[in-house]
């Protein structure tokens, strides 16, 4: 086995943990004495040291979040129907930053661009490189990063690292044809539309038959009409979709 990378989304860690733990139970249980909020401190630092003892990273890193990215400009109403951030986990992001430092490990931040893109990006250098990759999230974007050398846990959602052949069985599709399958199908999380009509099977389907997106545009003339004329009407909008779900 080549020597690994570990690489945390820090911010969809950091929700997932947050979400977990207080649910049903609610934030106020997760407070210190002088009423700071907890939960995703406390849930984002058992998963680190979960890491740390049970899996031994030879190398590991934590990406965040910085403000408005190219998605925005591309499409002001991304991510436009998510709700806002609870106001008691806004300042645990900042005690969370002060634990990775104070774990001495690299903090990677880009302005302009998600923790997703700097993810994706370290992650094919150190493949490129001859390292395995082990991506740490909780955001089912990154399966799209998934190869033969990078695999991706989902916290809170999967015990085991994802594989190709497992994103294949969550979706239906292989892993470099997920950002075709986001923007056919769209994706309500993050607001990105897609093809208006056209669903989930439909897409897995055009997708077995033709393989991307572009090669189902380039073969309109082969598609069943009843779907035709959505791909047709929708083509900017599935262009779009395809830049905004890419990493």
């Amino acid at each position: 086995m080549p020597p690994t990378l570990y690489l945390i989304d820090g911010h969809a860690l950091a929700y997932r943990m947050y979400f977990a733990l207080t649910a049903g139970a609610g934030s106020q249980r997760w407070q210190t004495s002088t009423g700071e909020p907890t939960a995703g401190v406390y849930g984002f630092a058992r998963e680190l040291v979960r890491i740390l003892e049970q899996e031994k990273p030879e190398y590991m890193a934590v990406a965040f979040d910085v403000g408005k990215t190219f998605r925005d400009a591309i499409f002001p109403e991304y991510k436009g129907t998510r709700e806002k951030m609870p106001d008691d986990l806004r300042p645990q992001l900042d005690r969370i930053r002060q634990m990775v430092d104070a774990f001495h490990m690299p903090r990677l931040e880009m302005e302009g661009f998600e923790a997703d893109d700097v993810l994706g990006s370290v992650a094919k250098i150190a493949a490129e490189q001859g390292l395995g990759v082990k991506i740490i999230t909780g955001d089912r974007d990154l399966l799209q990063l998934v190869n033969e050398r990078t695999a991706v846990y989902l916290a809170g959602d999967d015990q085991t690292y994802i594989t190709d052949a497992d994103v294949i069985k969550k979706l239906g599709v292989r892993a470099n044809q997920v950002v075709d399958y986001k923007a056919i199908v769209g994706d309500t999380s993050d607001n990105i539309p897609g093809v208006k009509g056209v669903g989930e099977k439909t897409a897995i389907s055009l997708l077995e038959k033709f393989g991307t997106l572009d090669a189902i545009y380039a073969n309109l003339d082969q598609v069943e009409n009843r779907w035709k004329g959505k791909l047709e009407t929708s083509k900017e909008a599935a262009d779009m979709s395809y830049h905004l779900a890419l990493i």
